[in-house]
């Protein structure tokens, strides 16, 4: 949504005087910006969340840049990644709003050690970044829109959030997911495939006795693949295209040419789940995109997939041999995807009772704020 010069002066004058009343009396003078049943987002918990989420998306992809060239590419369907990453925050403010409302219909409520576990948090985060100055850490705060005290309301509103999970999904939560959930569940959004994997696209850095190079953060250097050697994988390409075009067996050629063979069963993967690198998604993408049996083929900046769709096998989540794709323990199971999954659908059932302020939220793009990488 566009706006007249004229406004977005007021709003920059708006955003200035909010700024200098978080200063002068330490309390959230900023206005709602998204509200439910008397619920709200403020503008100060907008620009916070926009920026921990914009620290996460950098800190969590690899291929994620801080850049206006970055942002301002093309991500998927003709969506900018600033679109694209905008999107994912305005999602994820919408289910905090949504279980602070649930926290209330539900009757929780947050026990005093919960609430002092907070307010520790906050004092320990002033005595090692702000050397126990509470004014300190405020300046640095205000750089992300808040103060001390709106802070230990935001994170009060977040445990608010984990607070309804466990009542729903925890220990004798009264809607944890059936073995009939997690097969559905599975059949609904998981893809299988095999893939041939040939690199083609880059080698790494060595030094002059042949050993490889890291780089200070302890990451072995890449660089392009010579043009001998990436000639010798082009033509490998080709000739396992080729085969394969002539009804040659997929298994054979896995075997023969892939550089990659450590899941003999496939890959179980799901646009639903969380990766930390773009690539999965993908990889998933060009697989979903073929029926089963088909091959679909995906060349990137880390070499060439020639992949092979298969069929899902029953029961796949609950098999041990597949139990890196769908882990039984750590803090992302499978079983705790399908119950994320089953809230996610609880709470984006109420956006539409959602009121949004589209130019206010505009403000706090992932291209304007500065990223904030949380450890709480």
């Amino acid at each position: 949504m566009k706006r007249k010069i004229a406004s977005i002066i007021l709003c920059a004058a708006m955003l200035l005087s909010c700024a200098a009343a978080l200063s002068s009396c330490g309390g959230d003078s900023t206005p709602a910006v998204m509200t439910l049943d008397g619920k709200t987002v403020t503008a100060a918990m907008y620009h916070y969340w926009a920026s921990e989420a914009k620290g996460s998306y950098i800190s969590s992809y690899d291929d994620v840049k801080n850049t206006d060239e970055y942002w301002a590419s093309e991500i998927t369907d003709g969506k900018s990644a600033a679109e694209y990453f905008d999107e994912m925050t305005l999602d994820s403010i919408k289910t905090n709003l949504c279980a602070m409302k649930l926290f209330d219909d539900y009757g929780l409520s947050l026990s005093s050690s919960e609430k002092s576990k907070i307010s520790d948090y906050l004092s320990d985060l002033v005595k090692e970044y702000a050397d126990g100055s509470r004014s300190t850490m405020n300046t640095f705060l205000g750089e992300y829109g808040v103060n001390l005290k709106i802070l230990e309301t935001i994170y009060r509103d977040e445990a608010k959030l984990s607070k309804v999970y466990d009542c729903l999904y925890g220990d004798g939560g009264t809607e944890a997911p059936t073995d009939d959930e997690l097969e559905q569940y599975y059949n609904d959004f998981y893809v299988h495939f095999q893939l041939i994997y040939i690199n083609n696209a880059y080698q790494y850095v060595k030094d002059s006795d042949g050993n490889m190079v890291t780089d200070d953060d302890g990451y072995y250097k890449t660089e392009d693949m010579n043009a001998s050697d990436k000639a010798k994988k082009d033509a490998a390409i080709a000739e396992v295209k080729s085969k394969l075009d002539a009804g040659g067996d997929f298994d054979s050629l896995y075997e023969k040419y892939s550089e990659f063979k450590d899941y003999t069963n496939g890959f179980y993967y799901s646009a639903s789940q969380q990766y930390s690198d773009l690539l999965y998604y993908k990889l998933i993408s060009a697989v979903t995109a073929v029926g089963e049996g088909e091959i679909a083929t995906l060349e990137t900046d880390t070499g060439t997939y020639i992949m092979k769709r298969l069929p899902l096998d029953a029961g796949a989540w609950s098999k041990s041999e597949n139990s890196d794709f769908f882990p039984e323990s750590g803090d992302n199971t499978y079983r705790s995807s399908v119950a994320n999954y089953k809230f996610r659908q609880k709470l984006t059932a109420m956006y539409d009772e959602i009121t949004d302020d589209e130019d206010a939220i505009a403000e706090y793009s992932v291209t304007k704020v500065t990223p904030y990488y949380s450890a709480y």
